[in-house]
């Protein structure tokens, strides 16, 4: 994908662009946004038909698997400063509300401790400002991803 068509946020609302995470289960399933503001990542994405269950609303194992990418990169922007393999030991997710066709979905974070080899993060997903599920995960810091330092994907200099 070109760095032109990543910069252009055609389904996510102002203030975010489009991020490329590599390949890989989630960048496969849907286009996701990052925004860095007040010194916090946030990653969001649109409900599609394909990411949607019978009722027609964000199948629960897209949310959980979207909290399992938000959560550690908000350890990666938020504390490490560096891209790492980060395998999940634990993932926990409490669904509060549906996400409909056509919502906007984004997740927040807080890392509440990173020690040598493992981080404790939680956050809450939204659809259009509406808190639709609580997550937390512990997650192991891996290997450094070589070229994975700094701002990623360009988004800190993004005011």
């Amino acid at each position: 994908m070109s760095a032109t068509a990543l910069s252009a946020p055609l389904h996510a609302p102002e203030g975010f662009r489009a991020v490329d995470l590599g390949p890989g289960f989630v960048t496969n399933n849907a286009q996701l946004y990052g925004r860095w503001a007040d010194e916090k990542l946030t990653l969001g994405f649109r409900v599609e038909a394909r990411l949607a269950n019978l009722a027609g609303s964000l199948h629960g194992g897209m949310l959980a698997s979207f909290a399992d990418t938000f959560l550690p990169y908000a350890v990666m922007y938020q504390s490490l400063g560096k891209r790492r393999i980060m395998p999940t030991i634990n993932l926990q997710i409490d669904y509060v509300a549906p996400a409909m066709m056509g919502s906007w979905v984004h997740g927040e974070a807080t890392v509440l401790r990173v020690t040598r080899t493992i981080a404790f993060v939680q956050g809450l997903a939204f659809a259009d400002g509406e808190v639709i599920a609580r997550a937390s995960g512990i997650f192991k810091l891996g290997n450094h991803i070589e070229g994975g330092d700094g701002d990623f994907f360009g988004l800190k200099s993004v005011s």
